[in-house]
Formats: structure tokens, C-alpha cells, sequence
């Protein structure tokens, strides 16, 4: 194998491991069942999504033209990251109101409830504050998340997906040449220089532009507490739906960041309504400690 077919080789897995790795999991949902009937359907709502990296540059999850001026920069972060925090609140709103799995409560009304409550973190609400939501909003479910990584991955990431990608892209290049040492440890030198701009930073490689966002969410019933779905999603390239933009945003960061945030969203939202979880589901749920 010449270094040009090697090359090219090295690239397909590169991008191939890169979206079997953060996509596997979406193949493998249930037959699409019937909706519940409504006296079935759980009160569920969607609280306000926090920040779980902090962003000190507001070039790494959008495109800056020109120089910002002298103390601009903080406060256009927050206000970029507000924005990201309602965004992912409000596509997994969106995901879920297409289908009718749930009786949800409308996101302002929550948010009525928390500051007339005086709620104001969401990370891990104790018995109390979920014992109040409930009286306050009759809700059954509450859904909480994070958005974790956003246009960069902090450095755990990082490494579990270089080690991730050189074991799968050794494997399979090794069953390719009979184990031939010097391309195995030829593709090993090409994953390490190319991993910067997929995992971490954010970046193009070979045309395609690497934006990771990592999303994790749960949701607790609030009369035990008690967590009855949990998800994680890890968007990494936007490809497909990058094209779907005007061709003037495409090539923006903060563009390419929404796409993978959407597409996190979504994975998660069709993952709790995957859980099929209804009145019913949610007693029998509590049985066990109620029993003990």
C-alpha cells in the first residue's frame, strides 16, 4: 500500500470511526410503538439546562470578525452561553411535544414556578424542592440536563476518544495488511496529529468540520426522587445538515455548534421517549422502596 492509498485510508476511518463511536447507540431504538392514551400520559417538565464547561473565548463557539472592543468579550460570552443553555432547554422541548408521550408544561410556566419558589439551581434538586414542584406544577416528571462540552472537550474526552479511535483504527488496518507493524504504527503517528481539531478545539479535517457538543440529561419523578431515564450524547461532525443552511452560515462556528447541539437533543429527547414511561410504569417504579 502506497503512502497515498494509505493516506486515504486513514482518512475514511478517521471519519468513519469517528461516527460509528458517537453514533452506534441511535441504531439500536425499539419498534416505533402507539402513544399512550392521555390518562396514561405523565406531567413532565422541561427545567432550564445548565453550563458544565466555561467558555473563555468567545472565538471557539463563534466566528469573530475583527477585534472586539476592550471588555466586550465577557459579557457577549454570557450572553452566547444563556443562549446555548435555552437552546438545548428548548429543542428537547420541541423533540418531545412531537409526539404525545407526556402532558408538558409549558416552559414559562415552569420557570414561574421556580422563581416564585425560589429555586435557582437545578444541577440536583432535593426531596424538598421537588416535593414543592410537584404540588406547585402537578408534574409528575421533571427533565434536568447539562450541556457539558460545547465547541471544545475537556482532556478526559479527549484522551478516551484518541485511545478509542487508534484501538478500533489499529484493528481494523491490522486485519487489513496481515498486522504489518509499519502501518499500524504509521496510522497511530496520523490519529495523534489529527486529533486535535476533532476532539478538542474544534476544526476542519479533510473538509468536514469538527464541532463536539456533549449533552448529558435525566429525568426524576418527583414524588420519590427517583431517576427513571438518564442519557448521554456526544455530536462530534456536522456534515449532512450543515448543507441544509443558507450557504452563508455554514461555514460559521456558532452555526455548526447548533446543528450538533440539535442533533444531541434530539438523540436524547427520542431516547426518553424510547423509555415508554407512563402513570403506570412510574407506580410500579416506586413499589420496591414504598415496600421496604
Amino acid at each position: 500500500m502506497n503512502s497515498s492509498n494509505l493516506f486515504r485510508a486513514g482518512v475514511c476511518v478517521i471519519i468513519l470511526g469517528a461516527g460509528l463511536s458517537v453514533a452506534a447507540c441511535g441504531w439500536f431504538k425499539s419498534d416505533v410503538k402507539p402513544d399512550p392514551p392521555r390518562a396514561e400520559r405523565p406531567r413532565l417538565a422541561v427545567l432550564p439546562f445548565d453550563m458544565g464547561i466555561e467558555i473563555t473565548s468567545l472565538a471557539s463557539i463563534q466566528s469573530v470578525s475583527g477585534e472586539l472592543k476592550h471588555g466586550e468579550e465577557p459579557q457577549l460570552i454570557e450572553q452566547a452561553v444563556k443562549q446555548v443553555q435555552e437552546d438545548a432547554r428548548r429543542l428537547m422541548y420541541e423533540r418531545l411535544a412531537s409526539k404525545e408521550a407526556f402532558e408538558l408544561i409549558l416552559p414559562k410556566e415552569t420557570d414561574r414556578a421556580l422563581d416564585e419558589l425560589g429555586i435557582t439551581t437545578v444541577e440536583e434538586l432535593t426531596p424538598e424542592q421537588l416535593a414543592k414542584l410537584r404540588a406547585r406544577l402537578n408534574v409528575d416528571l421533571v427533565v434536568t440536563g447539562i450541556v457539558q462540552d460545547y465547541g471544545k472537550v475537556r482532556w478526559q474526552w479527549l484522551a478516551a476518544g484518541m485511545v478509542g479511535d487508534i484501538t478500533w483504527e489499529s484493528v481494523v488496518i491490522g486485519l487489513a495488511t496481515a498486522w504489518n507493524p509499519a502501518i499500524i504504527l504509521g496510522n497511530v503517528g496520523f490519529e495523534l496529529l489529527t486529533s486535535t481539531p476533532i476532539w478538542f478545539g474544534g476544526g476542519y479535517l479533510f473538509g468536514v468540520a469538527f464541532r463536539p457538543v456533549r449533552v448529558e440529561a435525566q429525568a426524576v419523578e418527583t414524588q420519590k426522587g427517583i431517576t427513571v431515564w438518564d442519557g448521554m450524547e456526544v455530536a462530534i461532525y456536522a456534515r449532512g445538515r450543515i448543507k441544509e443552511l443558507p450557504e452563508e452560515q455554514r461555514s460559521k462556528k456558532e452555526m455548526q455548534l447548533h446543528v450538533n447541539l440539535k442533533k444531541a437533543m434530539e438523540t436524547l429527547a427520542d431516547s426518553l421517549l424510547d423509555e415508554r414511561i407512563t402513570k403506570t410504569t412510574l407506580w410500579e417504579r416506586r413499589l420496591p422502596r414504598e415496600s421496604s
